[in-house]
């Protein structure tokens, strides 16, 4: 277990001024066992999530299933770190009025911190940190534990502040486009800016070599390697082989989880859906690997709308569990295809029993 490093008293409260209070803050969140709570300002959300060292050690308590809750206020210039933060932890809050940083540990250790520099964006070790406030009186963790529970109810889900932030840009928009060059562009555009996760559907194995050419899977590539989520699913058709895709994903080194789905699909699009938040749904006029992603598109449907992104994301996901029975049925055909031609039979096995064997089975019972 970590040592917070702070001395641990009943009655204590520390005020300190340290070069090493980093190392020690780090240690008392390190050592939460059940729950933490944190409500962060601006500067404390982009410090944590900015700073590696702090984000592995959240991680970390995420995985080893200890219970994390968050409360910020979220702005359009700190979305980008709420998503991040999303993505590790759902569990996120927005308050309008939070200034400050402290977190509760395990309902028994209060930690408060101030940050001498105004500057935002940068790592806790190279801010001063001014001062801090520890501690682990049962009474007074419990006031706070108190406020921060009041402050929690009254708080909205991240996710849905996020969309309000989002929307407020142009308000909830549907869109019809019509300019191949538009599409594209704003297809790119909308997965640069993803920060936790990219649904992909493509109806047939061509668009997946037009999208190739036309930057689309470089910006998916770009977007796995920040760490989203990205998992795209492509209608196979049976009689033809899924070699090229996978030459194309391997070549780009996408880290990518990929399905295939052999129930053809009415139309020849492609649906991009991210974060949740926004969606891309692209007609193709043709179906020619020969010609180029701007010269195979006919319309395109770019929405924030929530029923028409929930529409998208519900029929993906159900394409997804529709690939997932197709890949074991696959696995159970290839299994009869092997042991078919060898005529196994069933064969009943008798034992004939020792008078040992029947004596020592009654004995059993009998206890």
């Amino acid at each position: 277990m970590a040592h917070s490093g702070f001395r641990s008293s009943s009655d204590v409260i520390e005020v300190r001024r340290s070069e090493n209070l980093y190392r020690q803050i780090l240690g008392v969140i390190s050592a939460t066992q059940e729950k933490a709570e944190f409500c962060m300002d601006n500067r404390g959300l982009s410090i944590l999530v900015s700073d590696k060292q702090l984000l592995d050690v959240i991680k970390g308590l995420v995985n080893a299933g200890v219970k994390l809750r968050f409360i910020t206020n979220i702005t359009p210039e700190n979305i980008s770190f709420c998503k991040l933060l999303l993505k590790y932890c759902q569990t996120v809050f927005h308050a309008d009025w939070v200034n400050g940083n402290f977190l509760i540990v395990d309902g028994r250790k209060y930690l408060f911190y101030v940050l001498e520099s105004e500057q935002e964006n940068i790592k806790v070790q190279d801010q001063v940190i001014k001062q801090v406030l520890f501690n682990d009186d049962k009474s007074f963790v419990y006031a706070q534990q108190f406020l921060f529970e009041n402050v929690c109810s009254n708080s909205i889900h991240a996710k849905e502040k996020i969309k309000e932030i989002e929307r407020g840009y142009r308000g909830e928009f549907t869109d019809m486009l019509d300019n191949a060059s538009e599409i594209q562009t704003i297809a790119i555009n909308i997965l640069e800016s993803a920060s936790y996760e990219i649904l992909v559907l493509f109806s047939t194995t061509n668009l997946v070599q037009l999208a190739s050419g036309s930057g689309i899977l470089s910006s998916l590539w770009r977007a796995s390697k920040r760490g989203v989520t990205v998992k795209m699913l492509i209608q196979s058709d049976p009689d033809k082989s899924n070699d090229v895709v996978q030459q194309i994903i391997d070549e780009k080194h996408l880290g990518i989880v990929v399905q295939y789905i052999t129930k053809p699909l009415q139309n020849k699009i492609a649906t991009l859906v991210v974060d949740q938040t926004i969606s891309l749904a692209i007609d193709a006029k043709e179906d020619n690997s020969e010609k180029t992603f701007a010269e195979n598109t006919m319309i395109a449907i770019y929405s924030n709308n929530e029923s028409t992104v929930s529409s998208s994301t519900s029929i993906f996901e159900t394409l997804w569990i529709q690939s997932e029975f197709d890949k074991q049925n696959k696995v159970k055909d290839a299994y009869y295809q092997i042991f078919k031609g060898l005529q196994l039979k069933d064969e009943i096995y008798n034992r004939r029993w020792s008078s040992s064997d029947k004596e020592a089975v009654d004995k059993s019972v009998k206890d």
